[in-house]
């Protein structure tokens, strides 16, 4: 067959990585500040001046404003090679090499979209240390017991109310970032937990603020609500990397956040393809994705975890 052109498979990735993860046009997007196709880098302002009510000590004592830098480094996403043998093509009653590369496509767009979620709420100091969410940002689920939903868990957990989403809004508004360009994001389950919470009244003033082309099902407590068949998993108050198995006491999490407040950037977007393999006796293909993310913010204001709580 012939070869991918790589532009073309960039414009599908990224119109891919919109409809898989709606979410993602919802944050700073910093592609153009990419060093080196590996490294962004964020700028961070230093403390604001102070004020002086009736100043009466002169000259007042100029004060230097020291900046600092938030980086992050773009992960590299690769598929496992598929191959494609020469009957198959000619033989099979649909077009598989098609359907191959579409499973590659949507592979990498979920796999991107749960690496840059964990990412809002990890990331790396300018001194190379780790960086977590910090724990006054996270909230705990307070409603009624319900049996935990995912594998490995075990017991029950706090549903999630919208008392818990107007909480994480009153947090935020304590943050002073801006009242606009809120988002949340929840859990499949947990925003049915959410729903289930709702007065008839509520539920008719969520429903009439729906965008669903934009992936929005509606708006509650100032926040954009979207769902995702998973978002954030926690043991205690530390993210769980993607991928990884949950246990006995791990908690599902939704994530808030103000739009400035988080950042991510697309590298190089590649496929690959060797036609008439002779050890395959067909095509393969495989394909790679440059991404990354970050909280913008040294100080985490903006990003906000509604964890599950456990049930005593």
């Amino acid at each position: 067959m012939s070869p991918i052109p790589v532009q073309v498979f960039r414009d599908y990735i990224i119109e891919k990585l919109r409809k898989v993860n709606p979410f993602l046009a919802f944050a700073i997007i910093e592609t153009a500040f990419v060093l080196g196709g590996a490294v962004v880098h964020i700028p961070n302002a230093g403390a604001s001046p102070t004020v002086v009510k009736n100043r009466s000590t002169f000259p007042a004592t100029a004060v230097q404003r020291t900046d600092s830098f938030v980086t992050y480094a773009l992960n590299v996403f690769t598929t496992t090679p598929t191959f494609v043998t020469w009957h198959e093509e000619n033989e099979i009653s649909y077009d598989k090499t098609d359907s191959v590369l579409n499973d590659h496509v949507q592979t990498l767009m979920e796999a991107v979209g749960d690496d840059i979620l964990y990412a809002w709420v990890t990331g790396i100091k300018a001194d190379g240390s780790a960086d977590v969410i910090p724990a006054a940002n996270i909230i705990k689920t307070t409603g009624s017991a319900i049996a935990a939903t995912e594998d490995g868990q075990t017991g029950n957990r706090k549903a999630f109310t919208y008392a818990d989403l107007a909480k994480a809004q009153a947090l935020m508004n304590k943050m002073n970032v801006p009242k606009t360009n809120r988002y949340a994001l929840l859990e499949s389950y947990q925003y049915q937990q959410l729903i289930d919470s709702l007065s008839s009244n509520q539920m008719a003033a969520f429903q009439q603020t729906a965008d669903i082309a934009n992936g929005i099902v509606g708006r509650l407590a100032g926040f954009n609500i979207l769902e995702r068949s998973s978002v954030l998993a926690f043991n205690g108050n530390t993210p769980i990397a993607p991928g990884t198995a949950l246990g006995a006491a791990s908690n599902l999490g939704a994530l808030c956040w103000q739009k400035d407040s988080v950042a991510l950037a697309l590298g190089d977007i590649k496929p690959f393809q060797d036609d008439d393999n002779p050890q395959y006796y067909g095509d393969i293909f495989s394909a790679a994705v440059k991404a990354g993310g970050r909280c913008r913010r040294q100080d985490w204001a903006g990003v906000i975890a509604i964890v599950q709580d456990a049930v005593a």
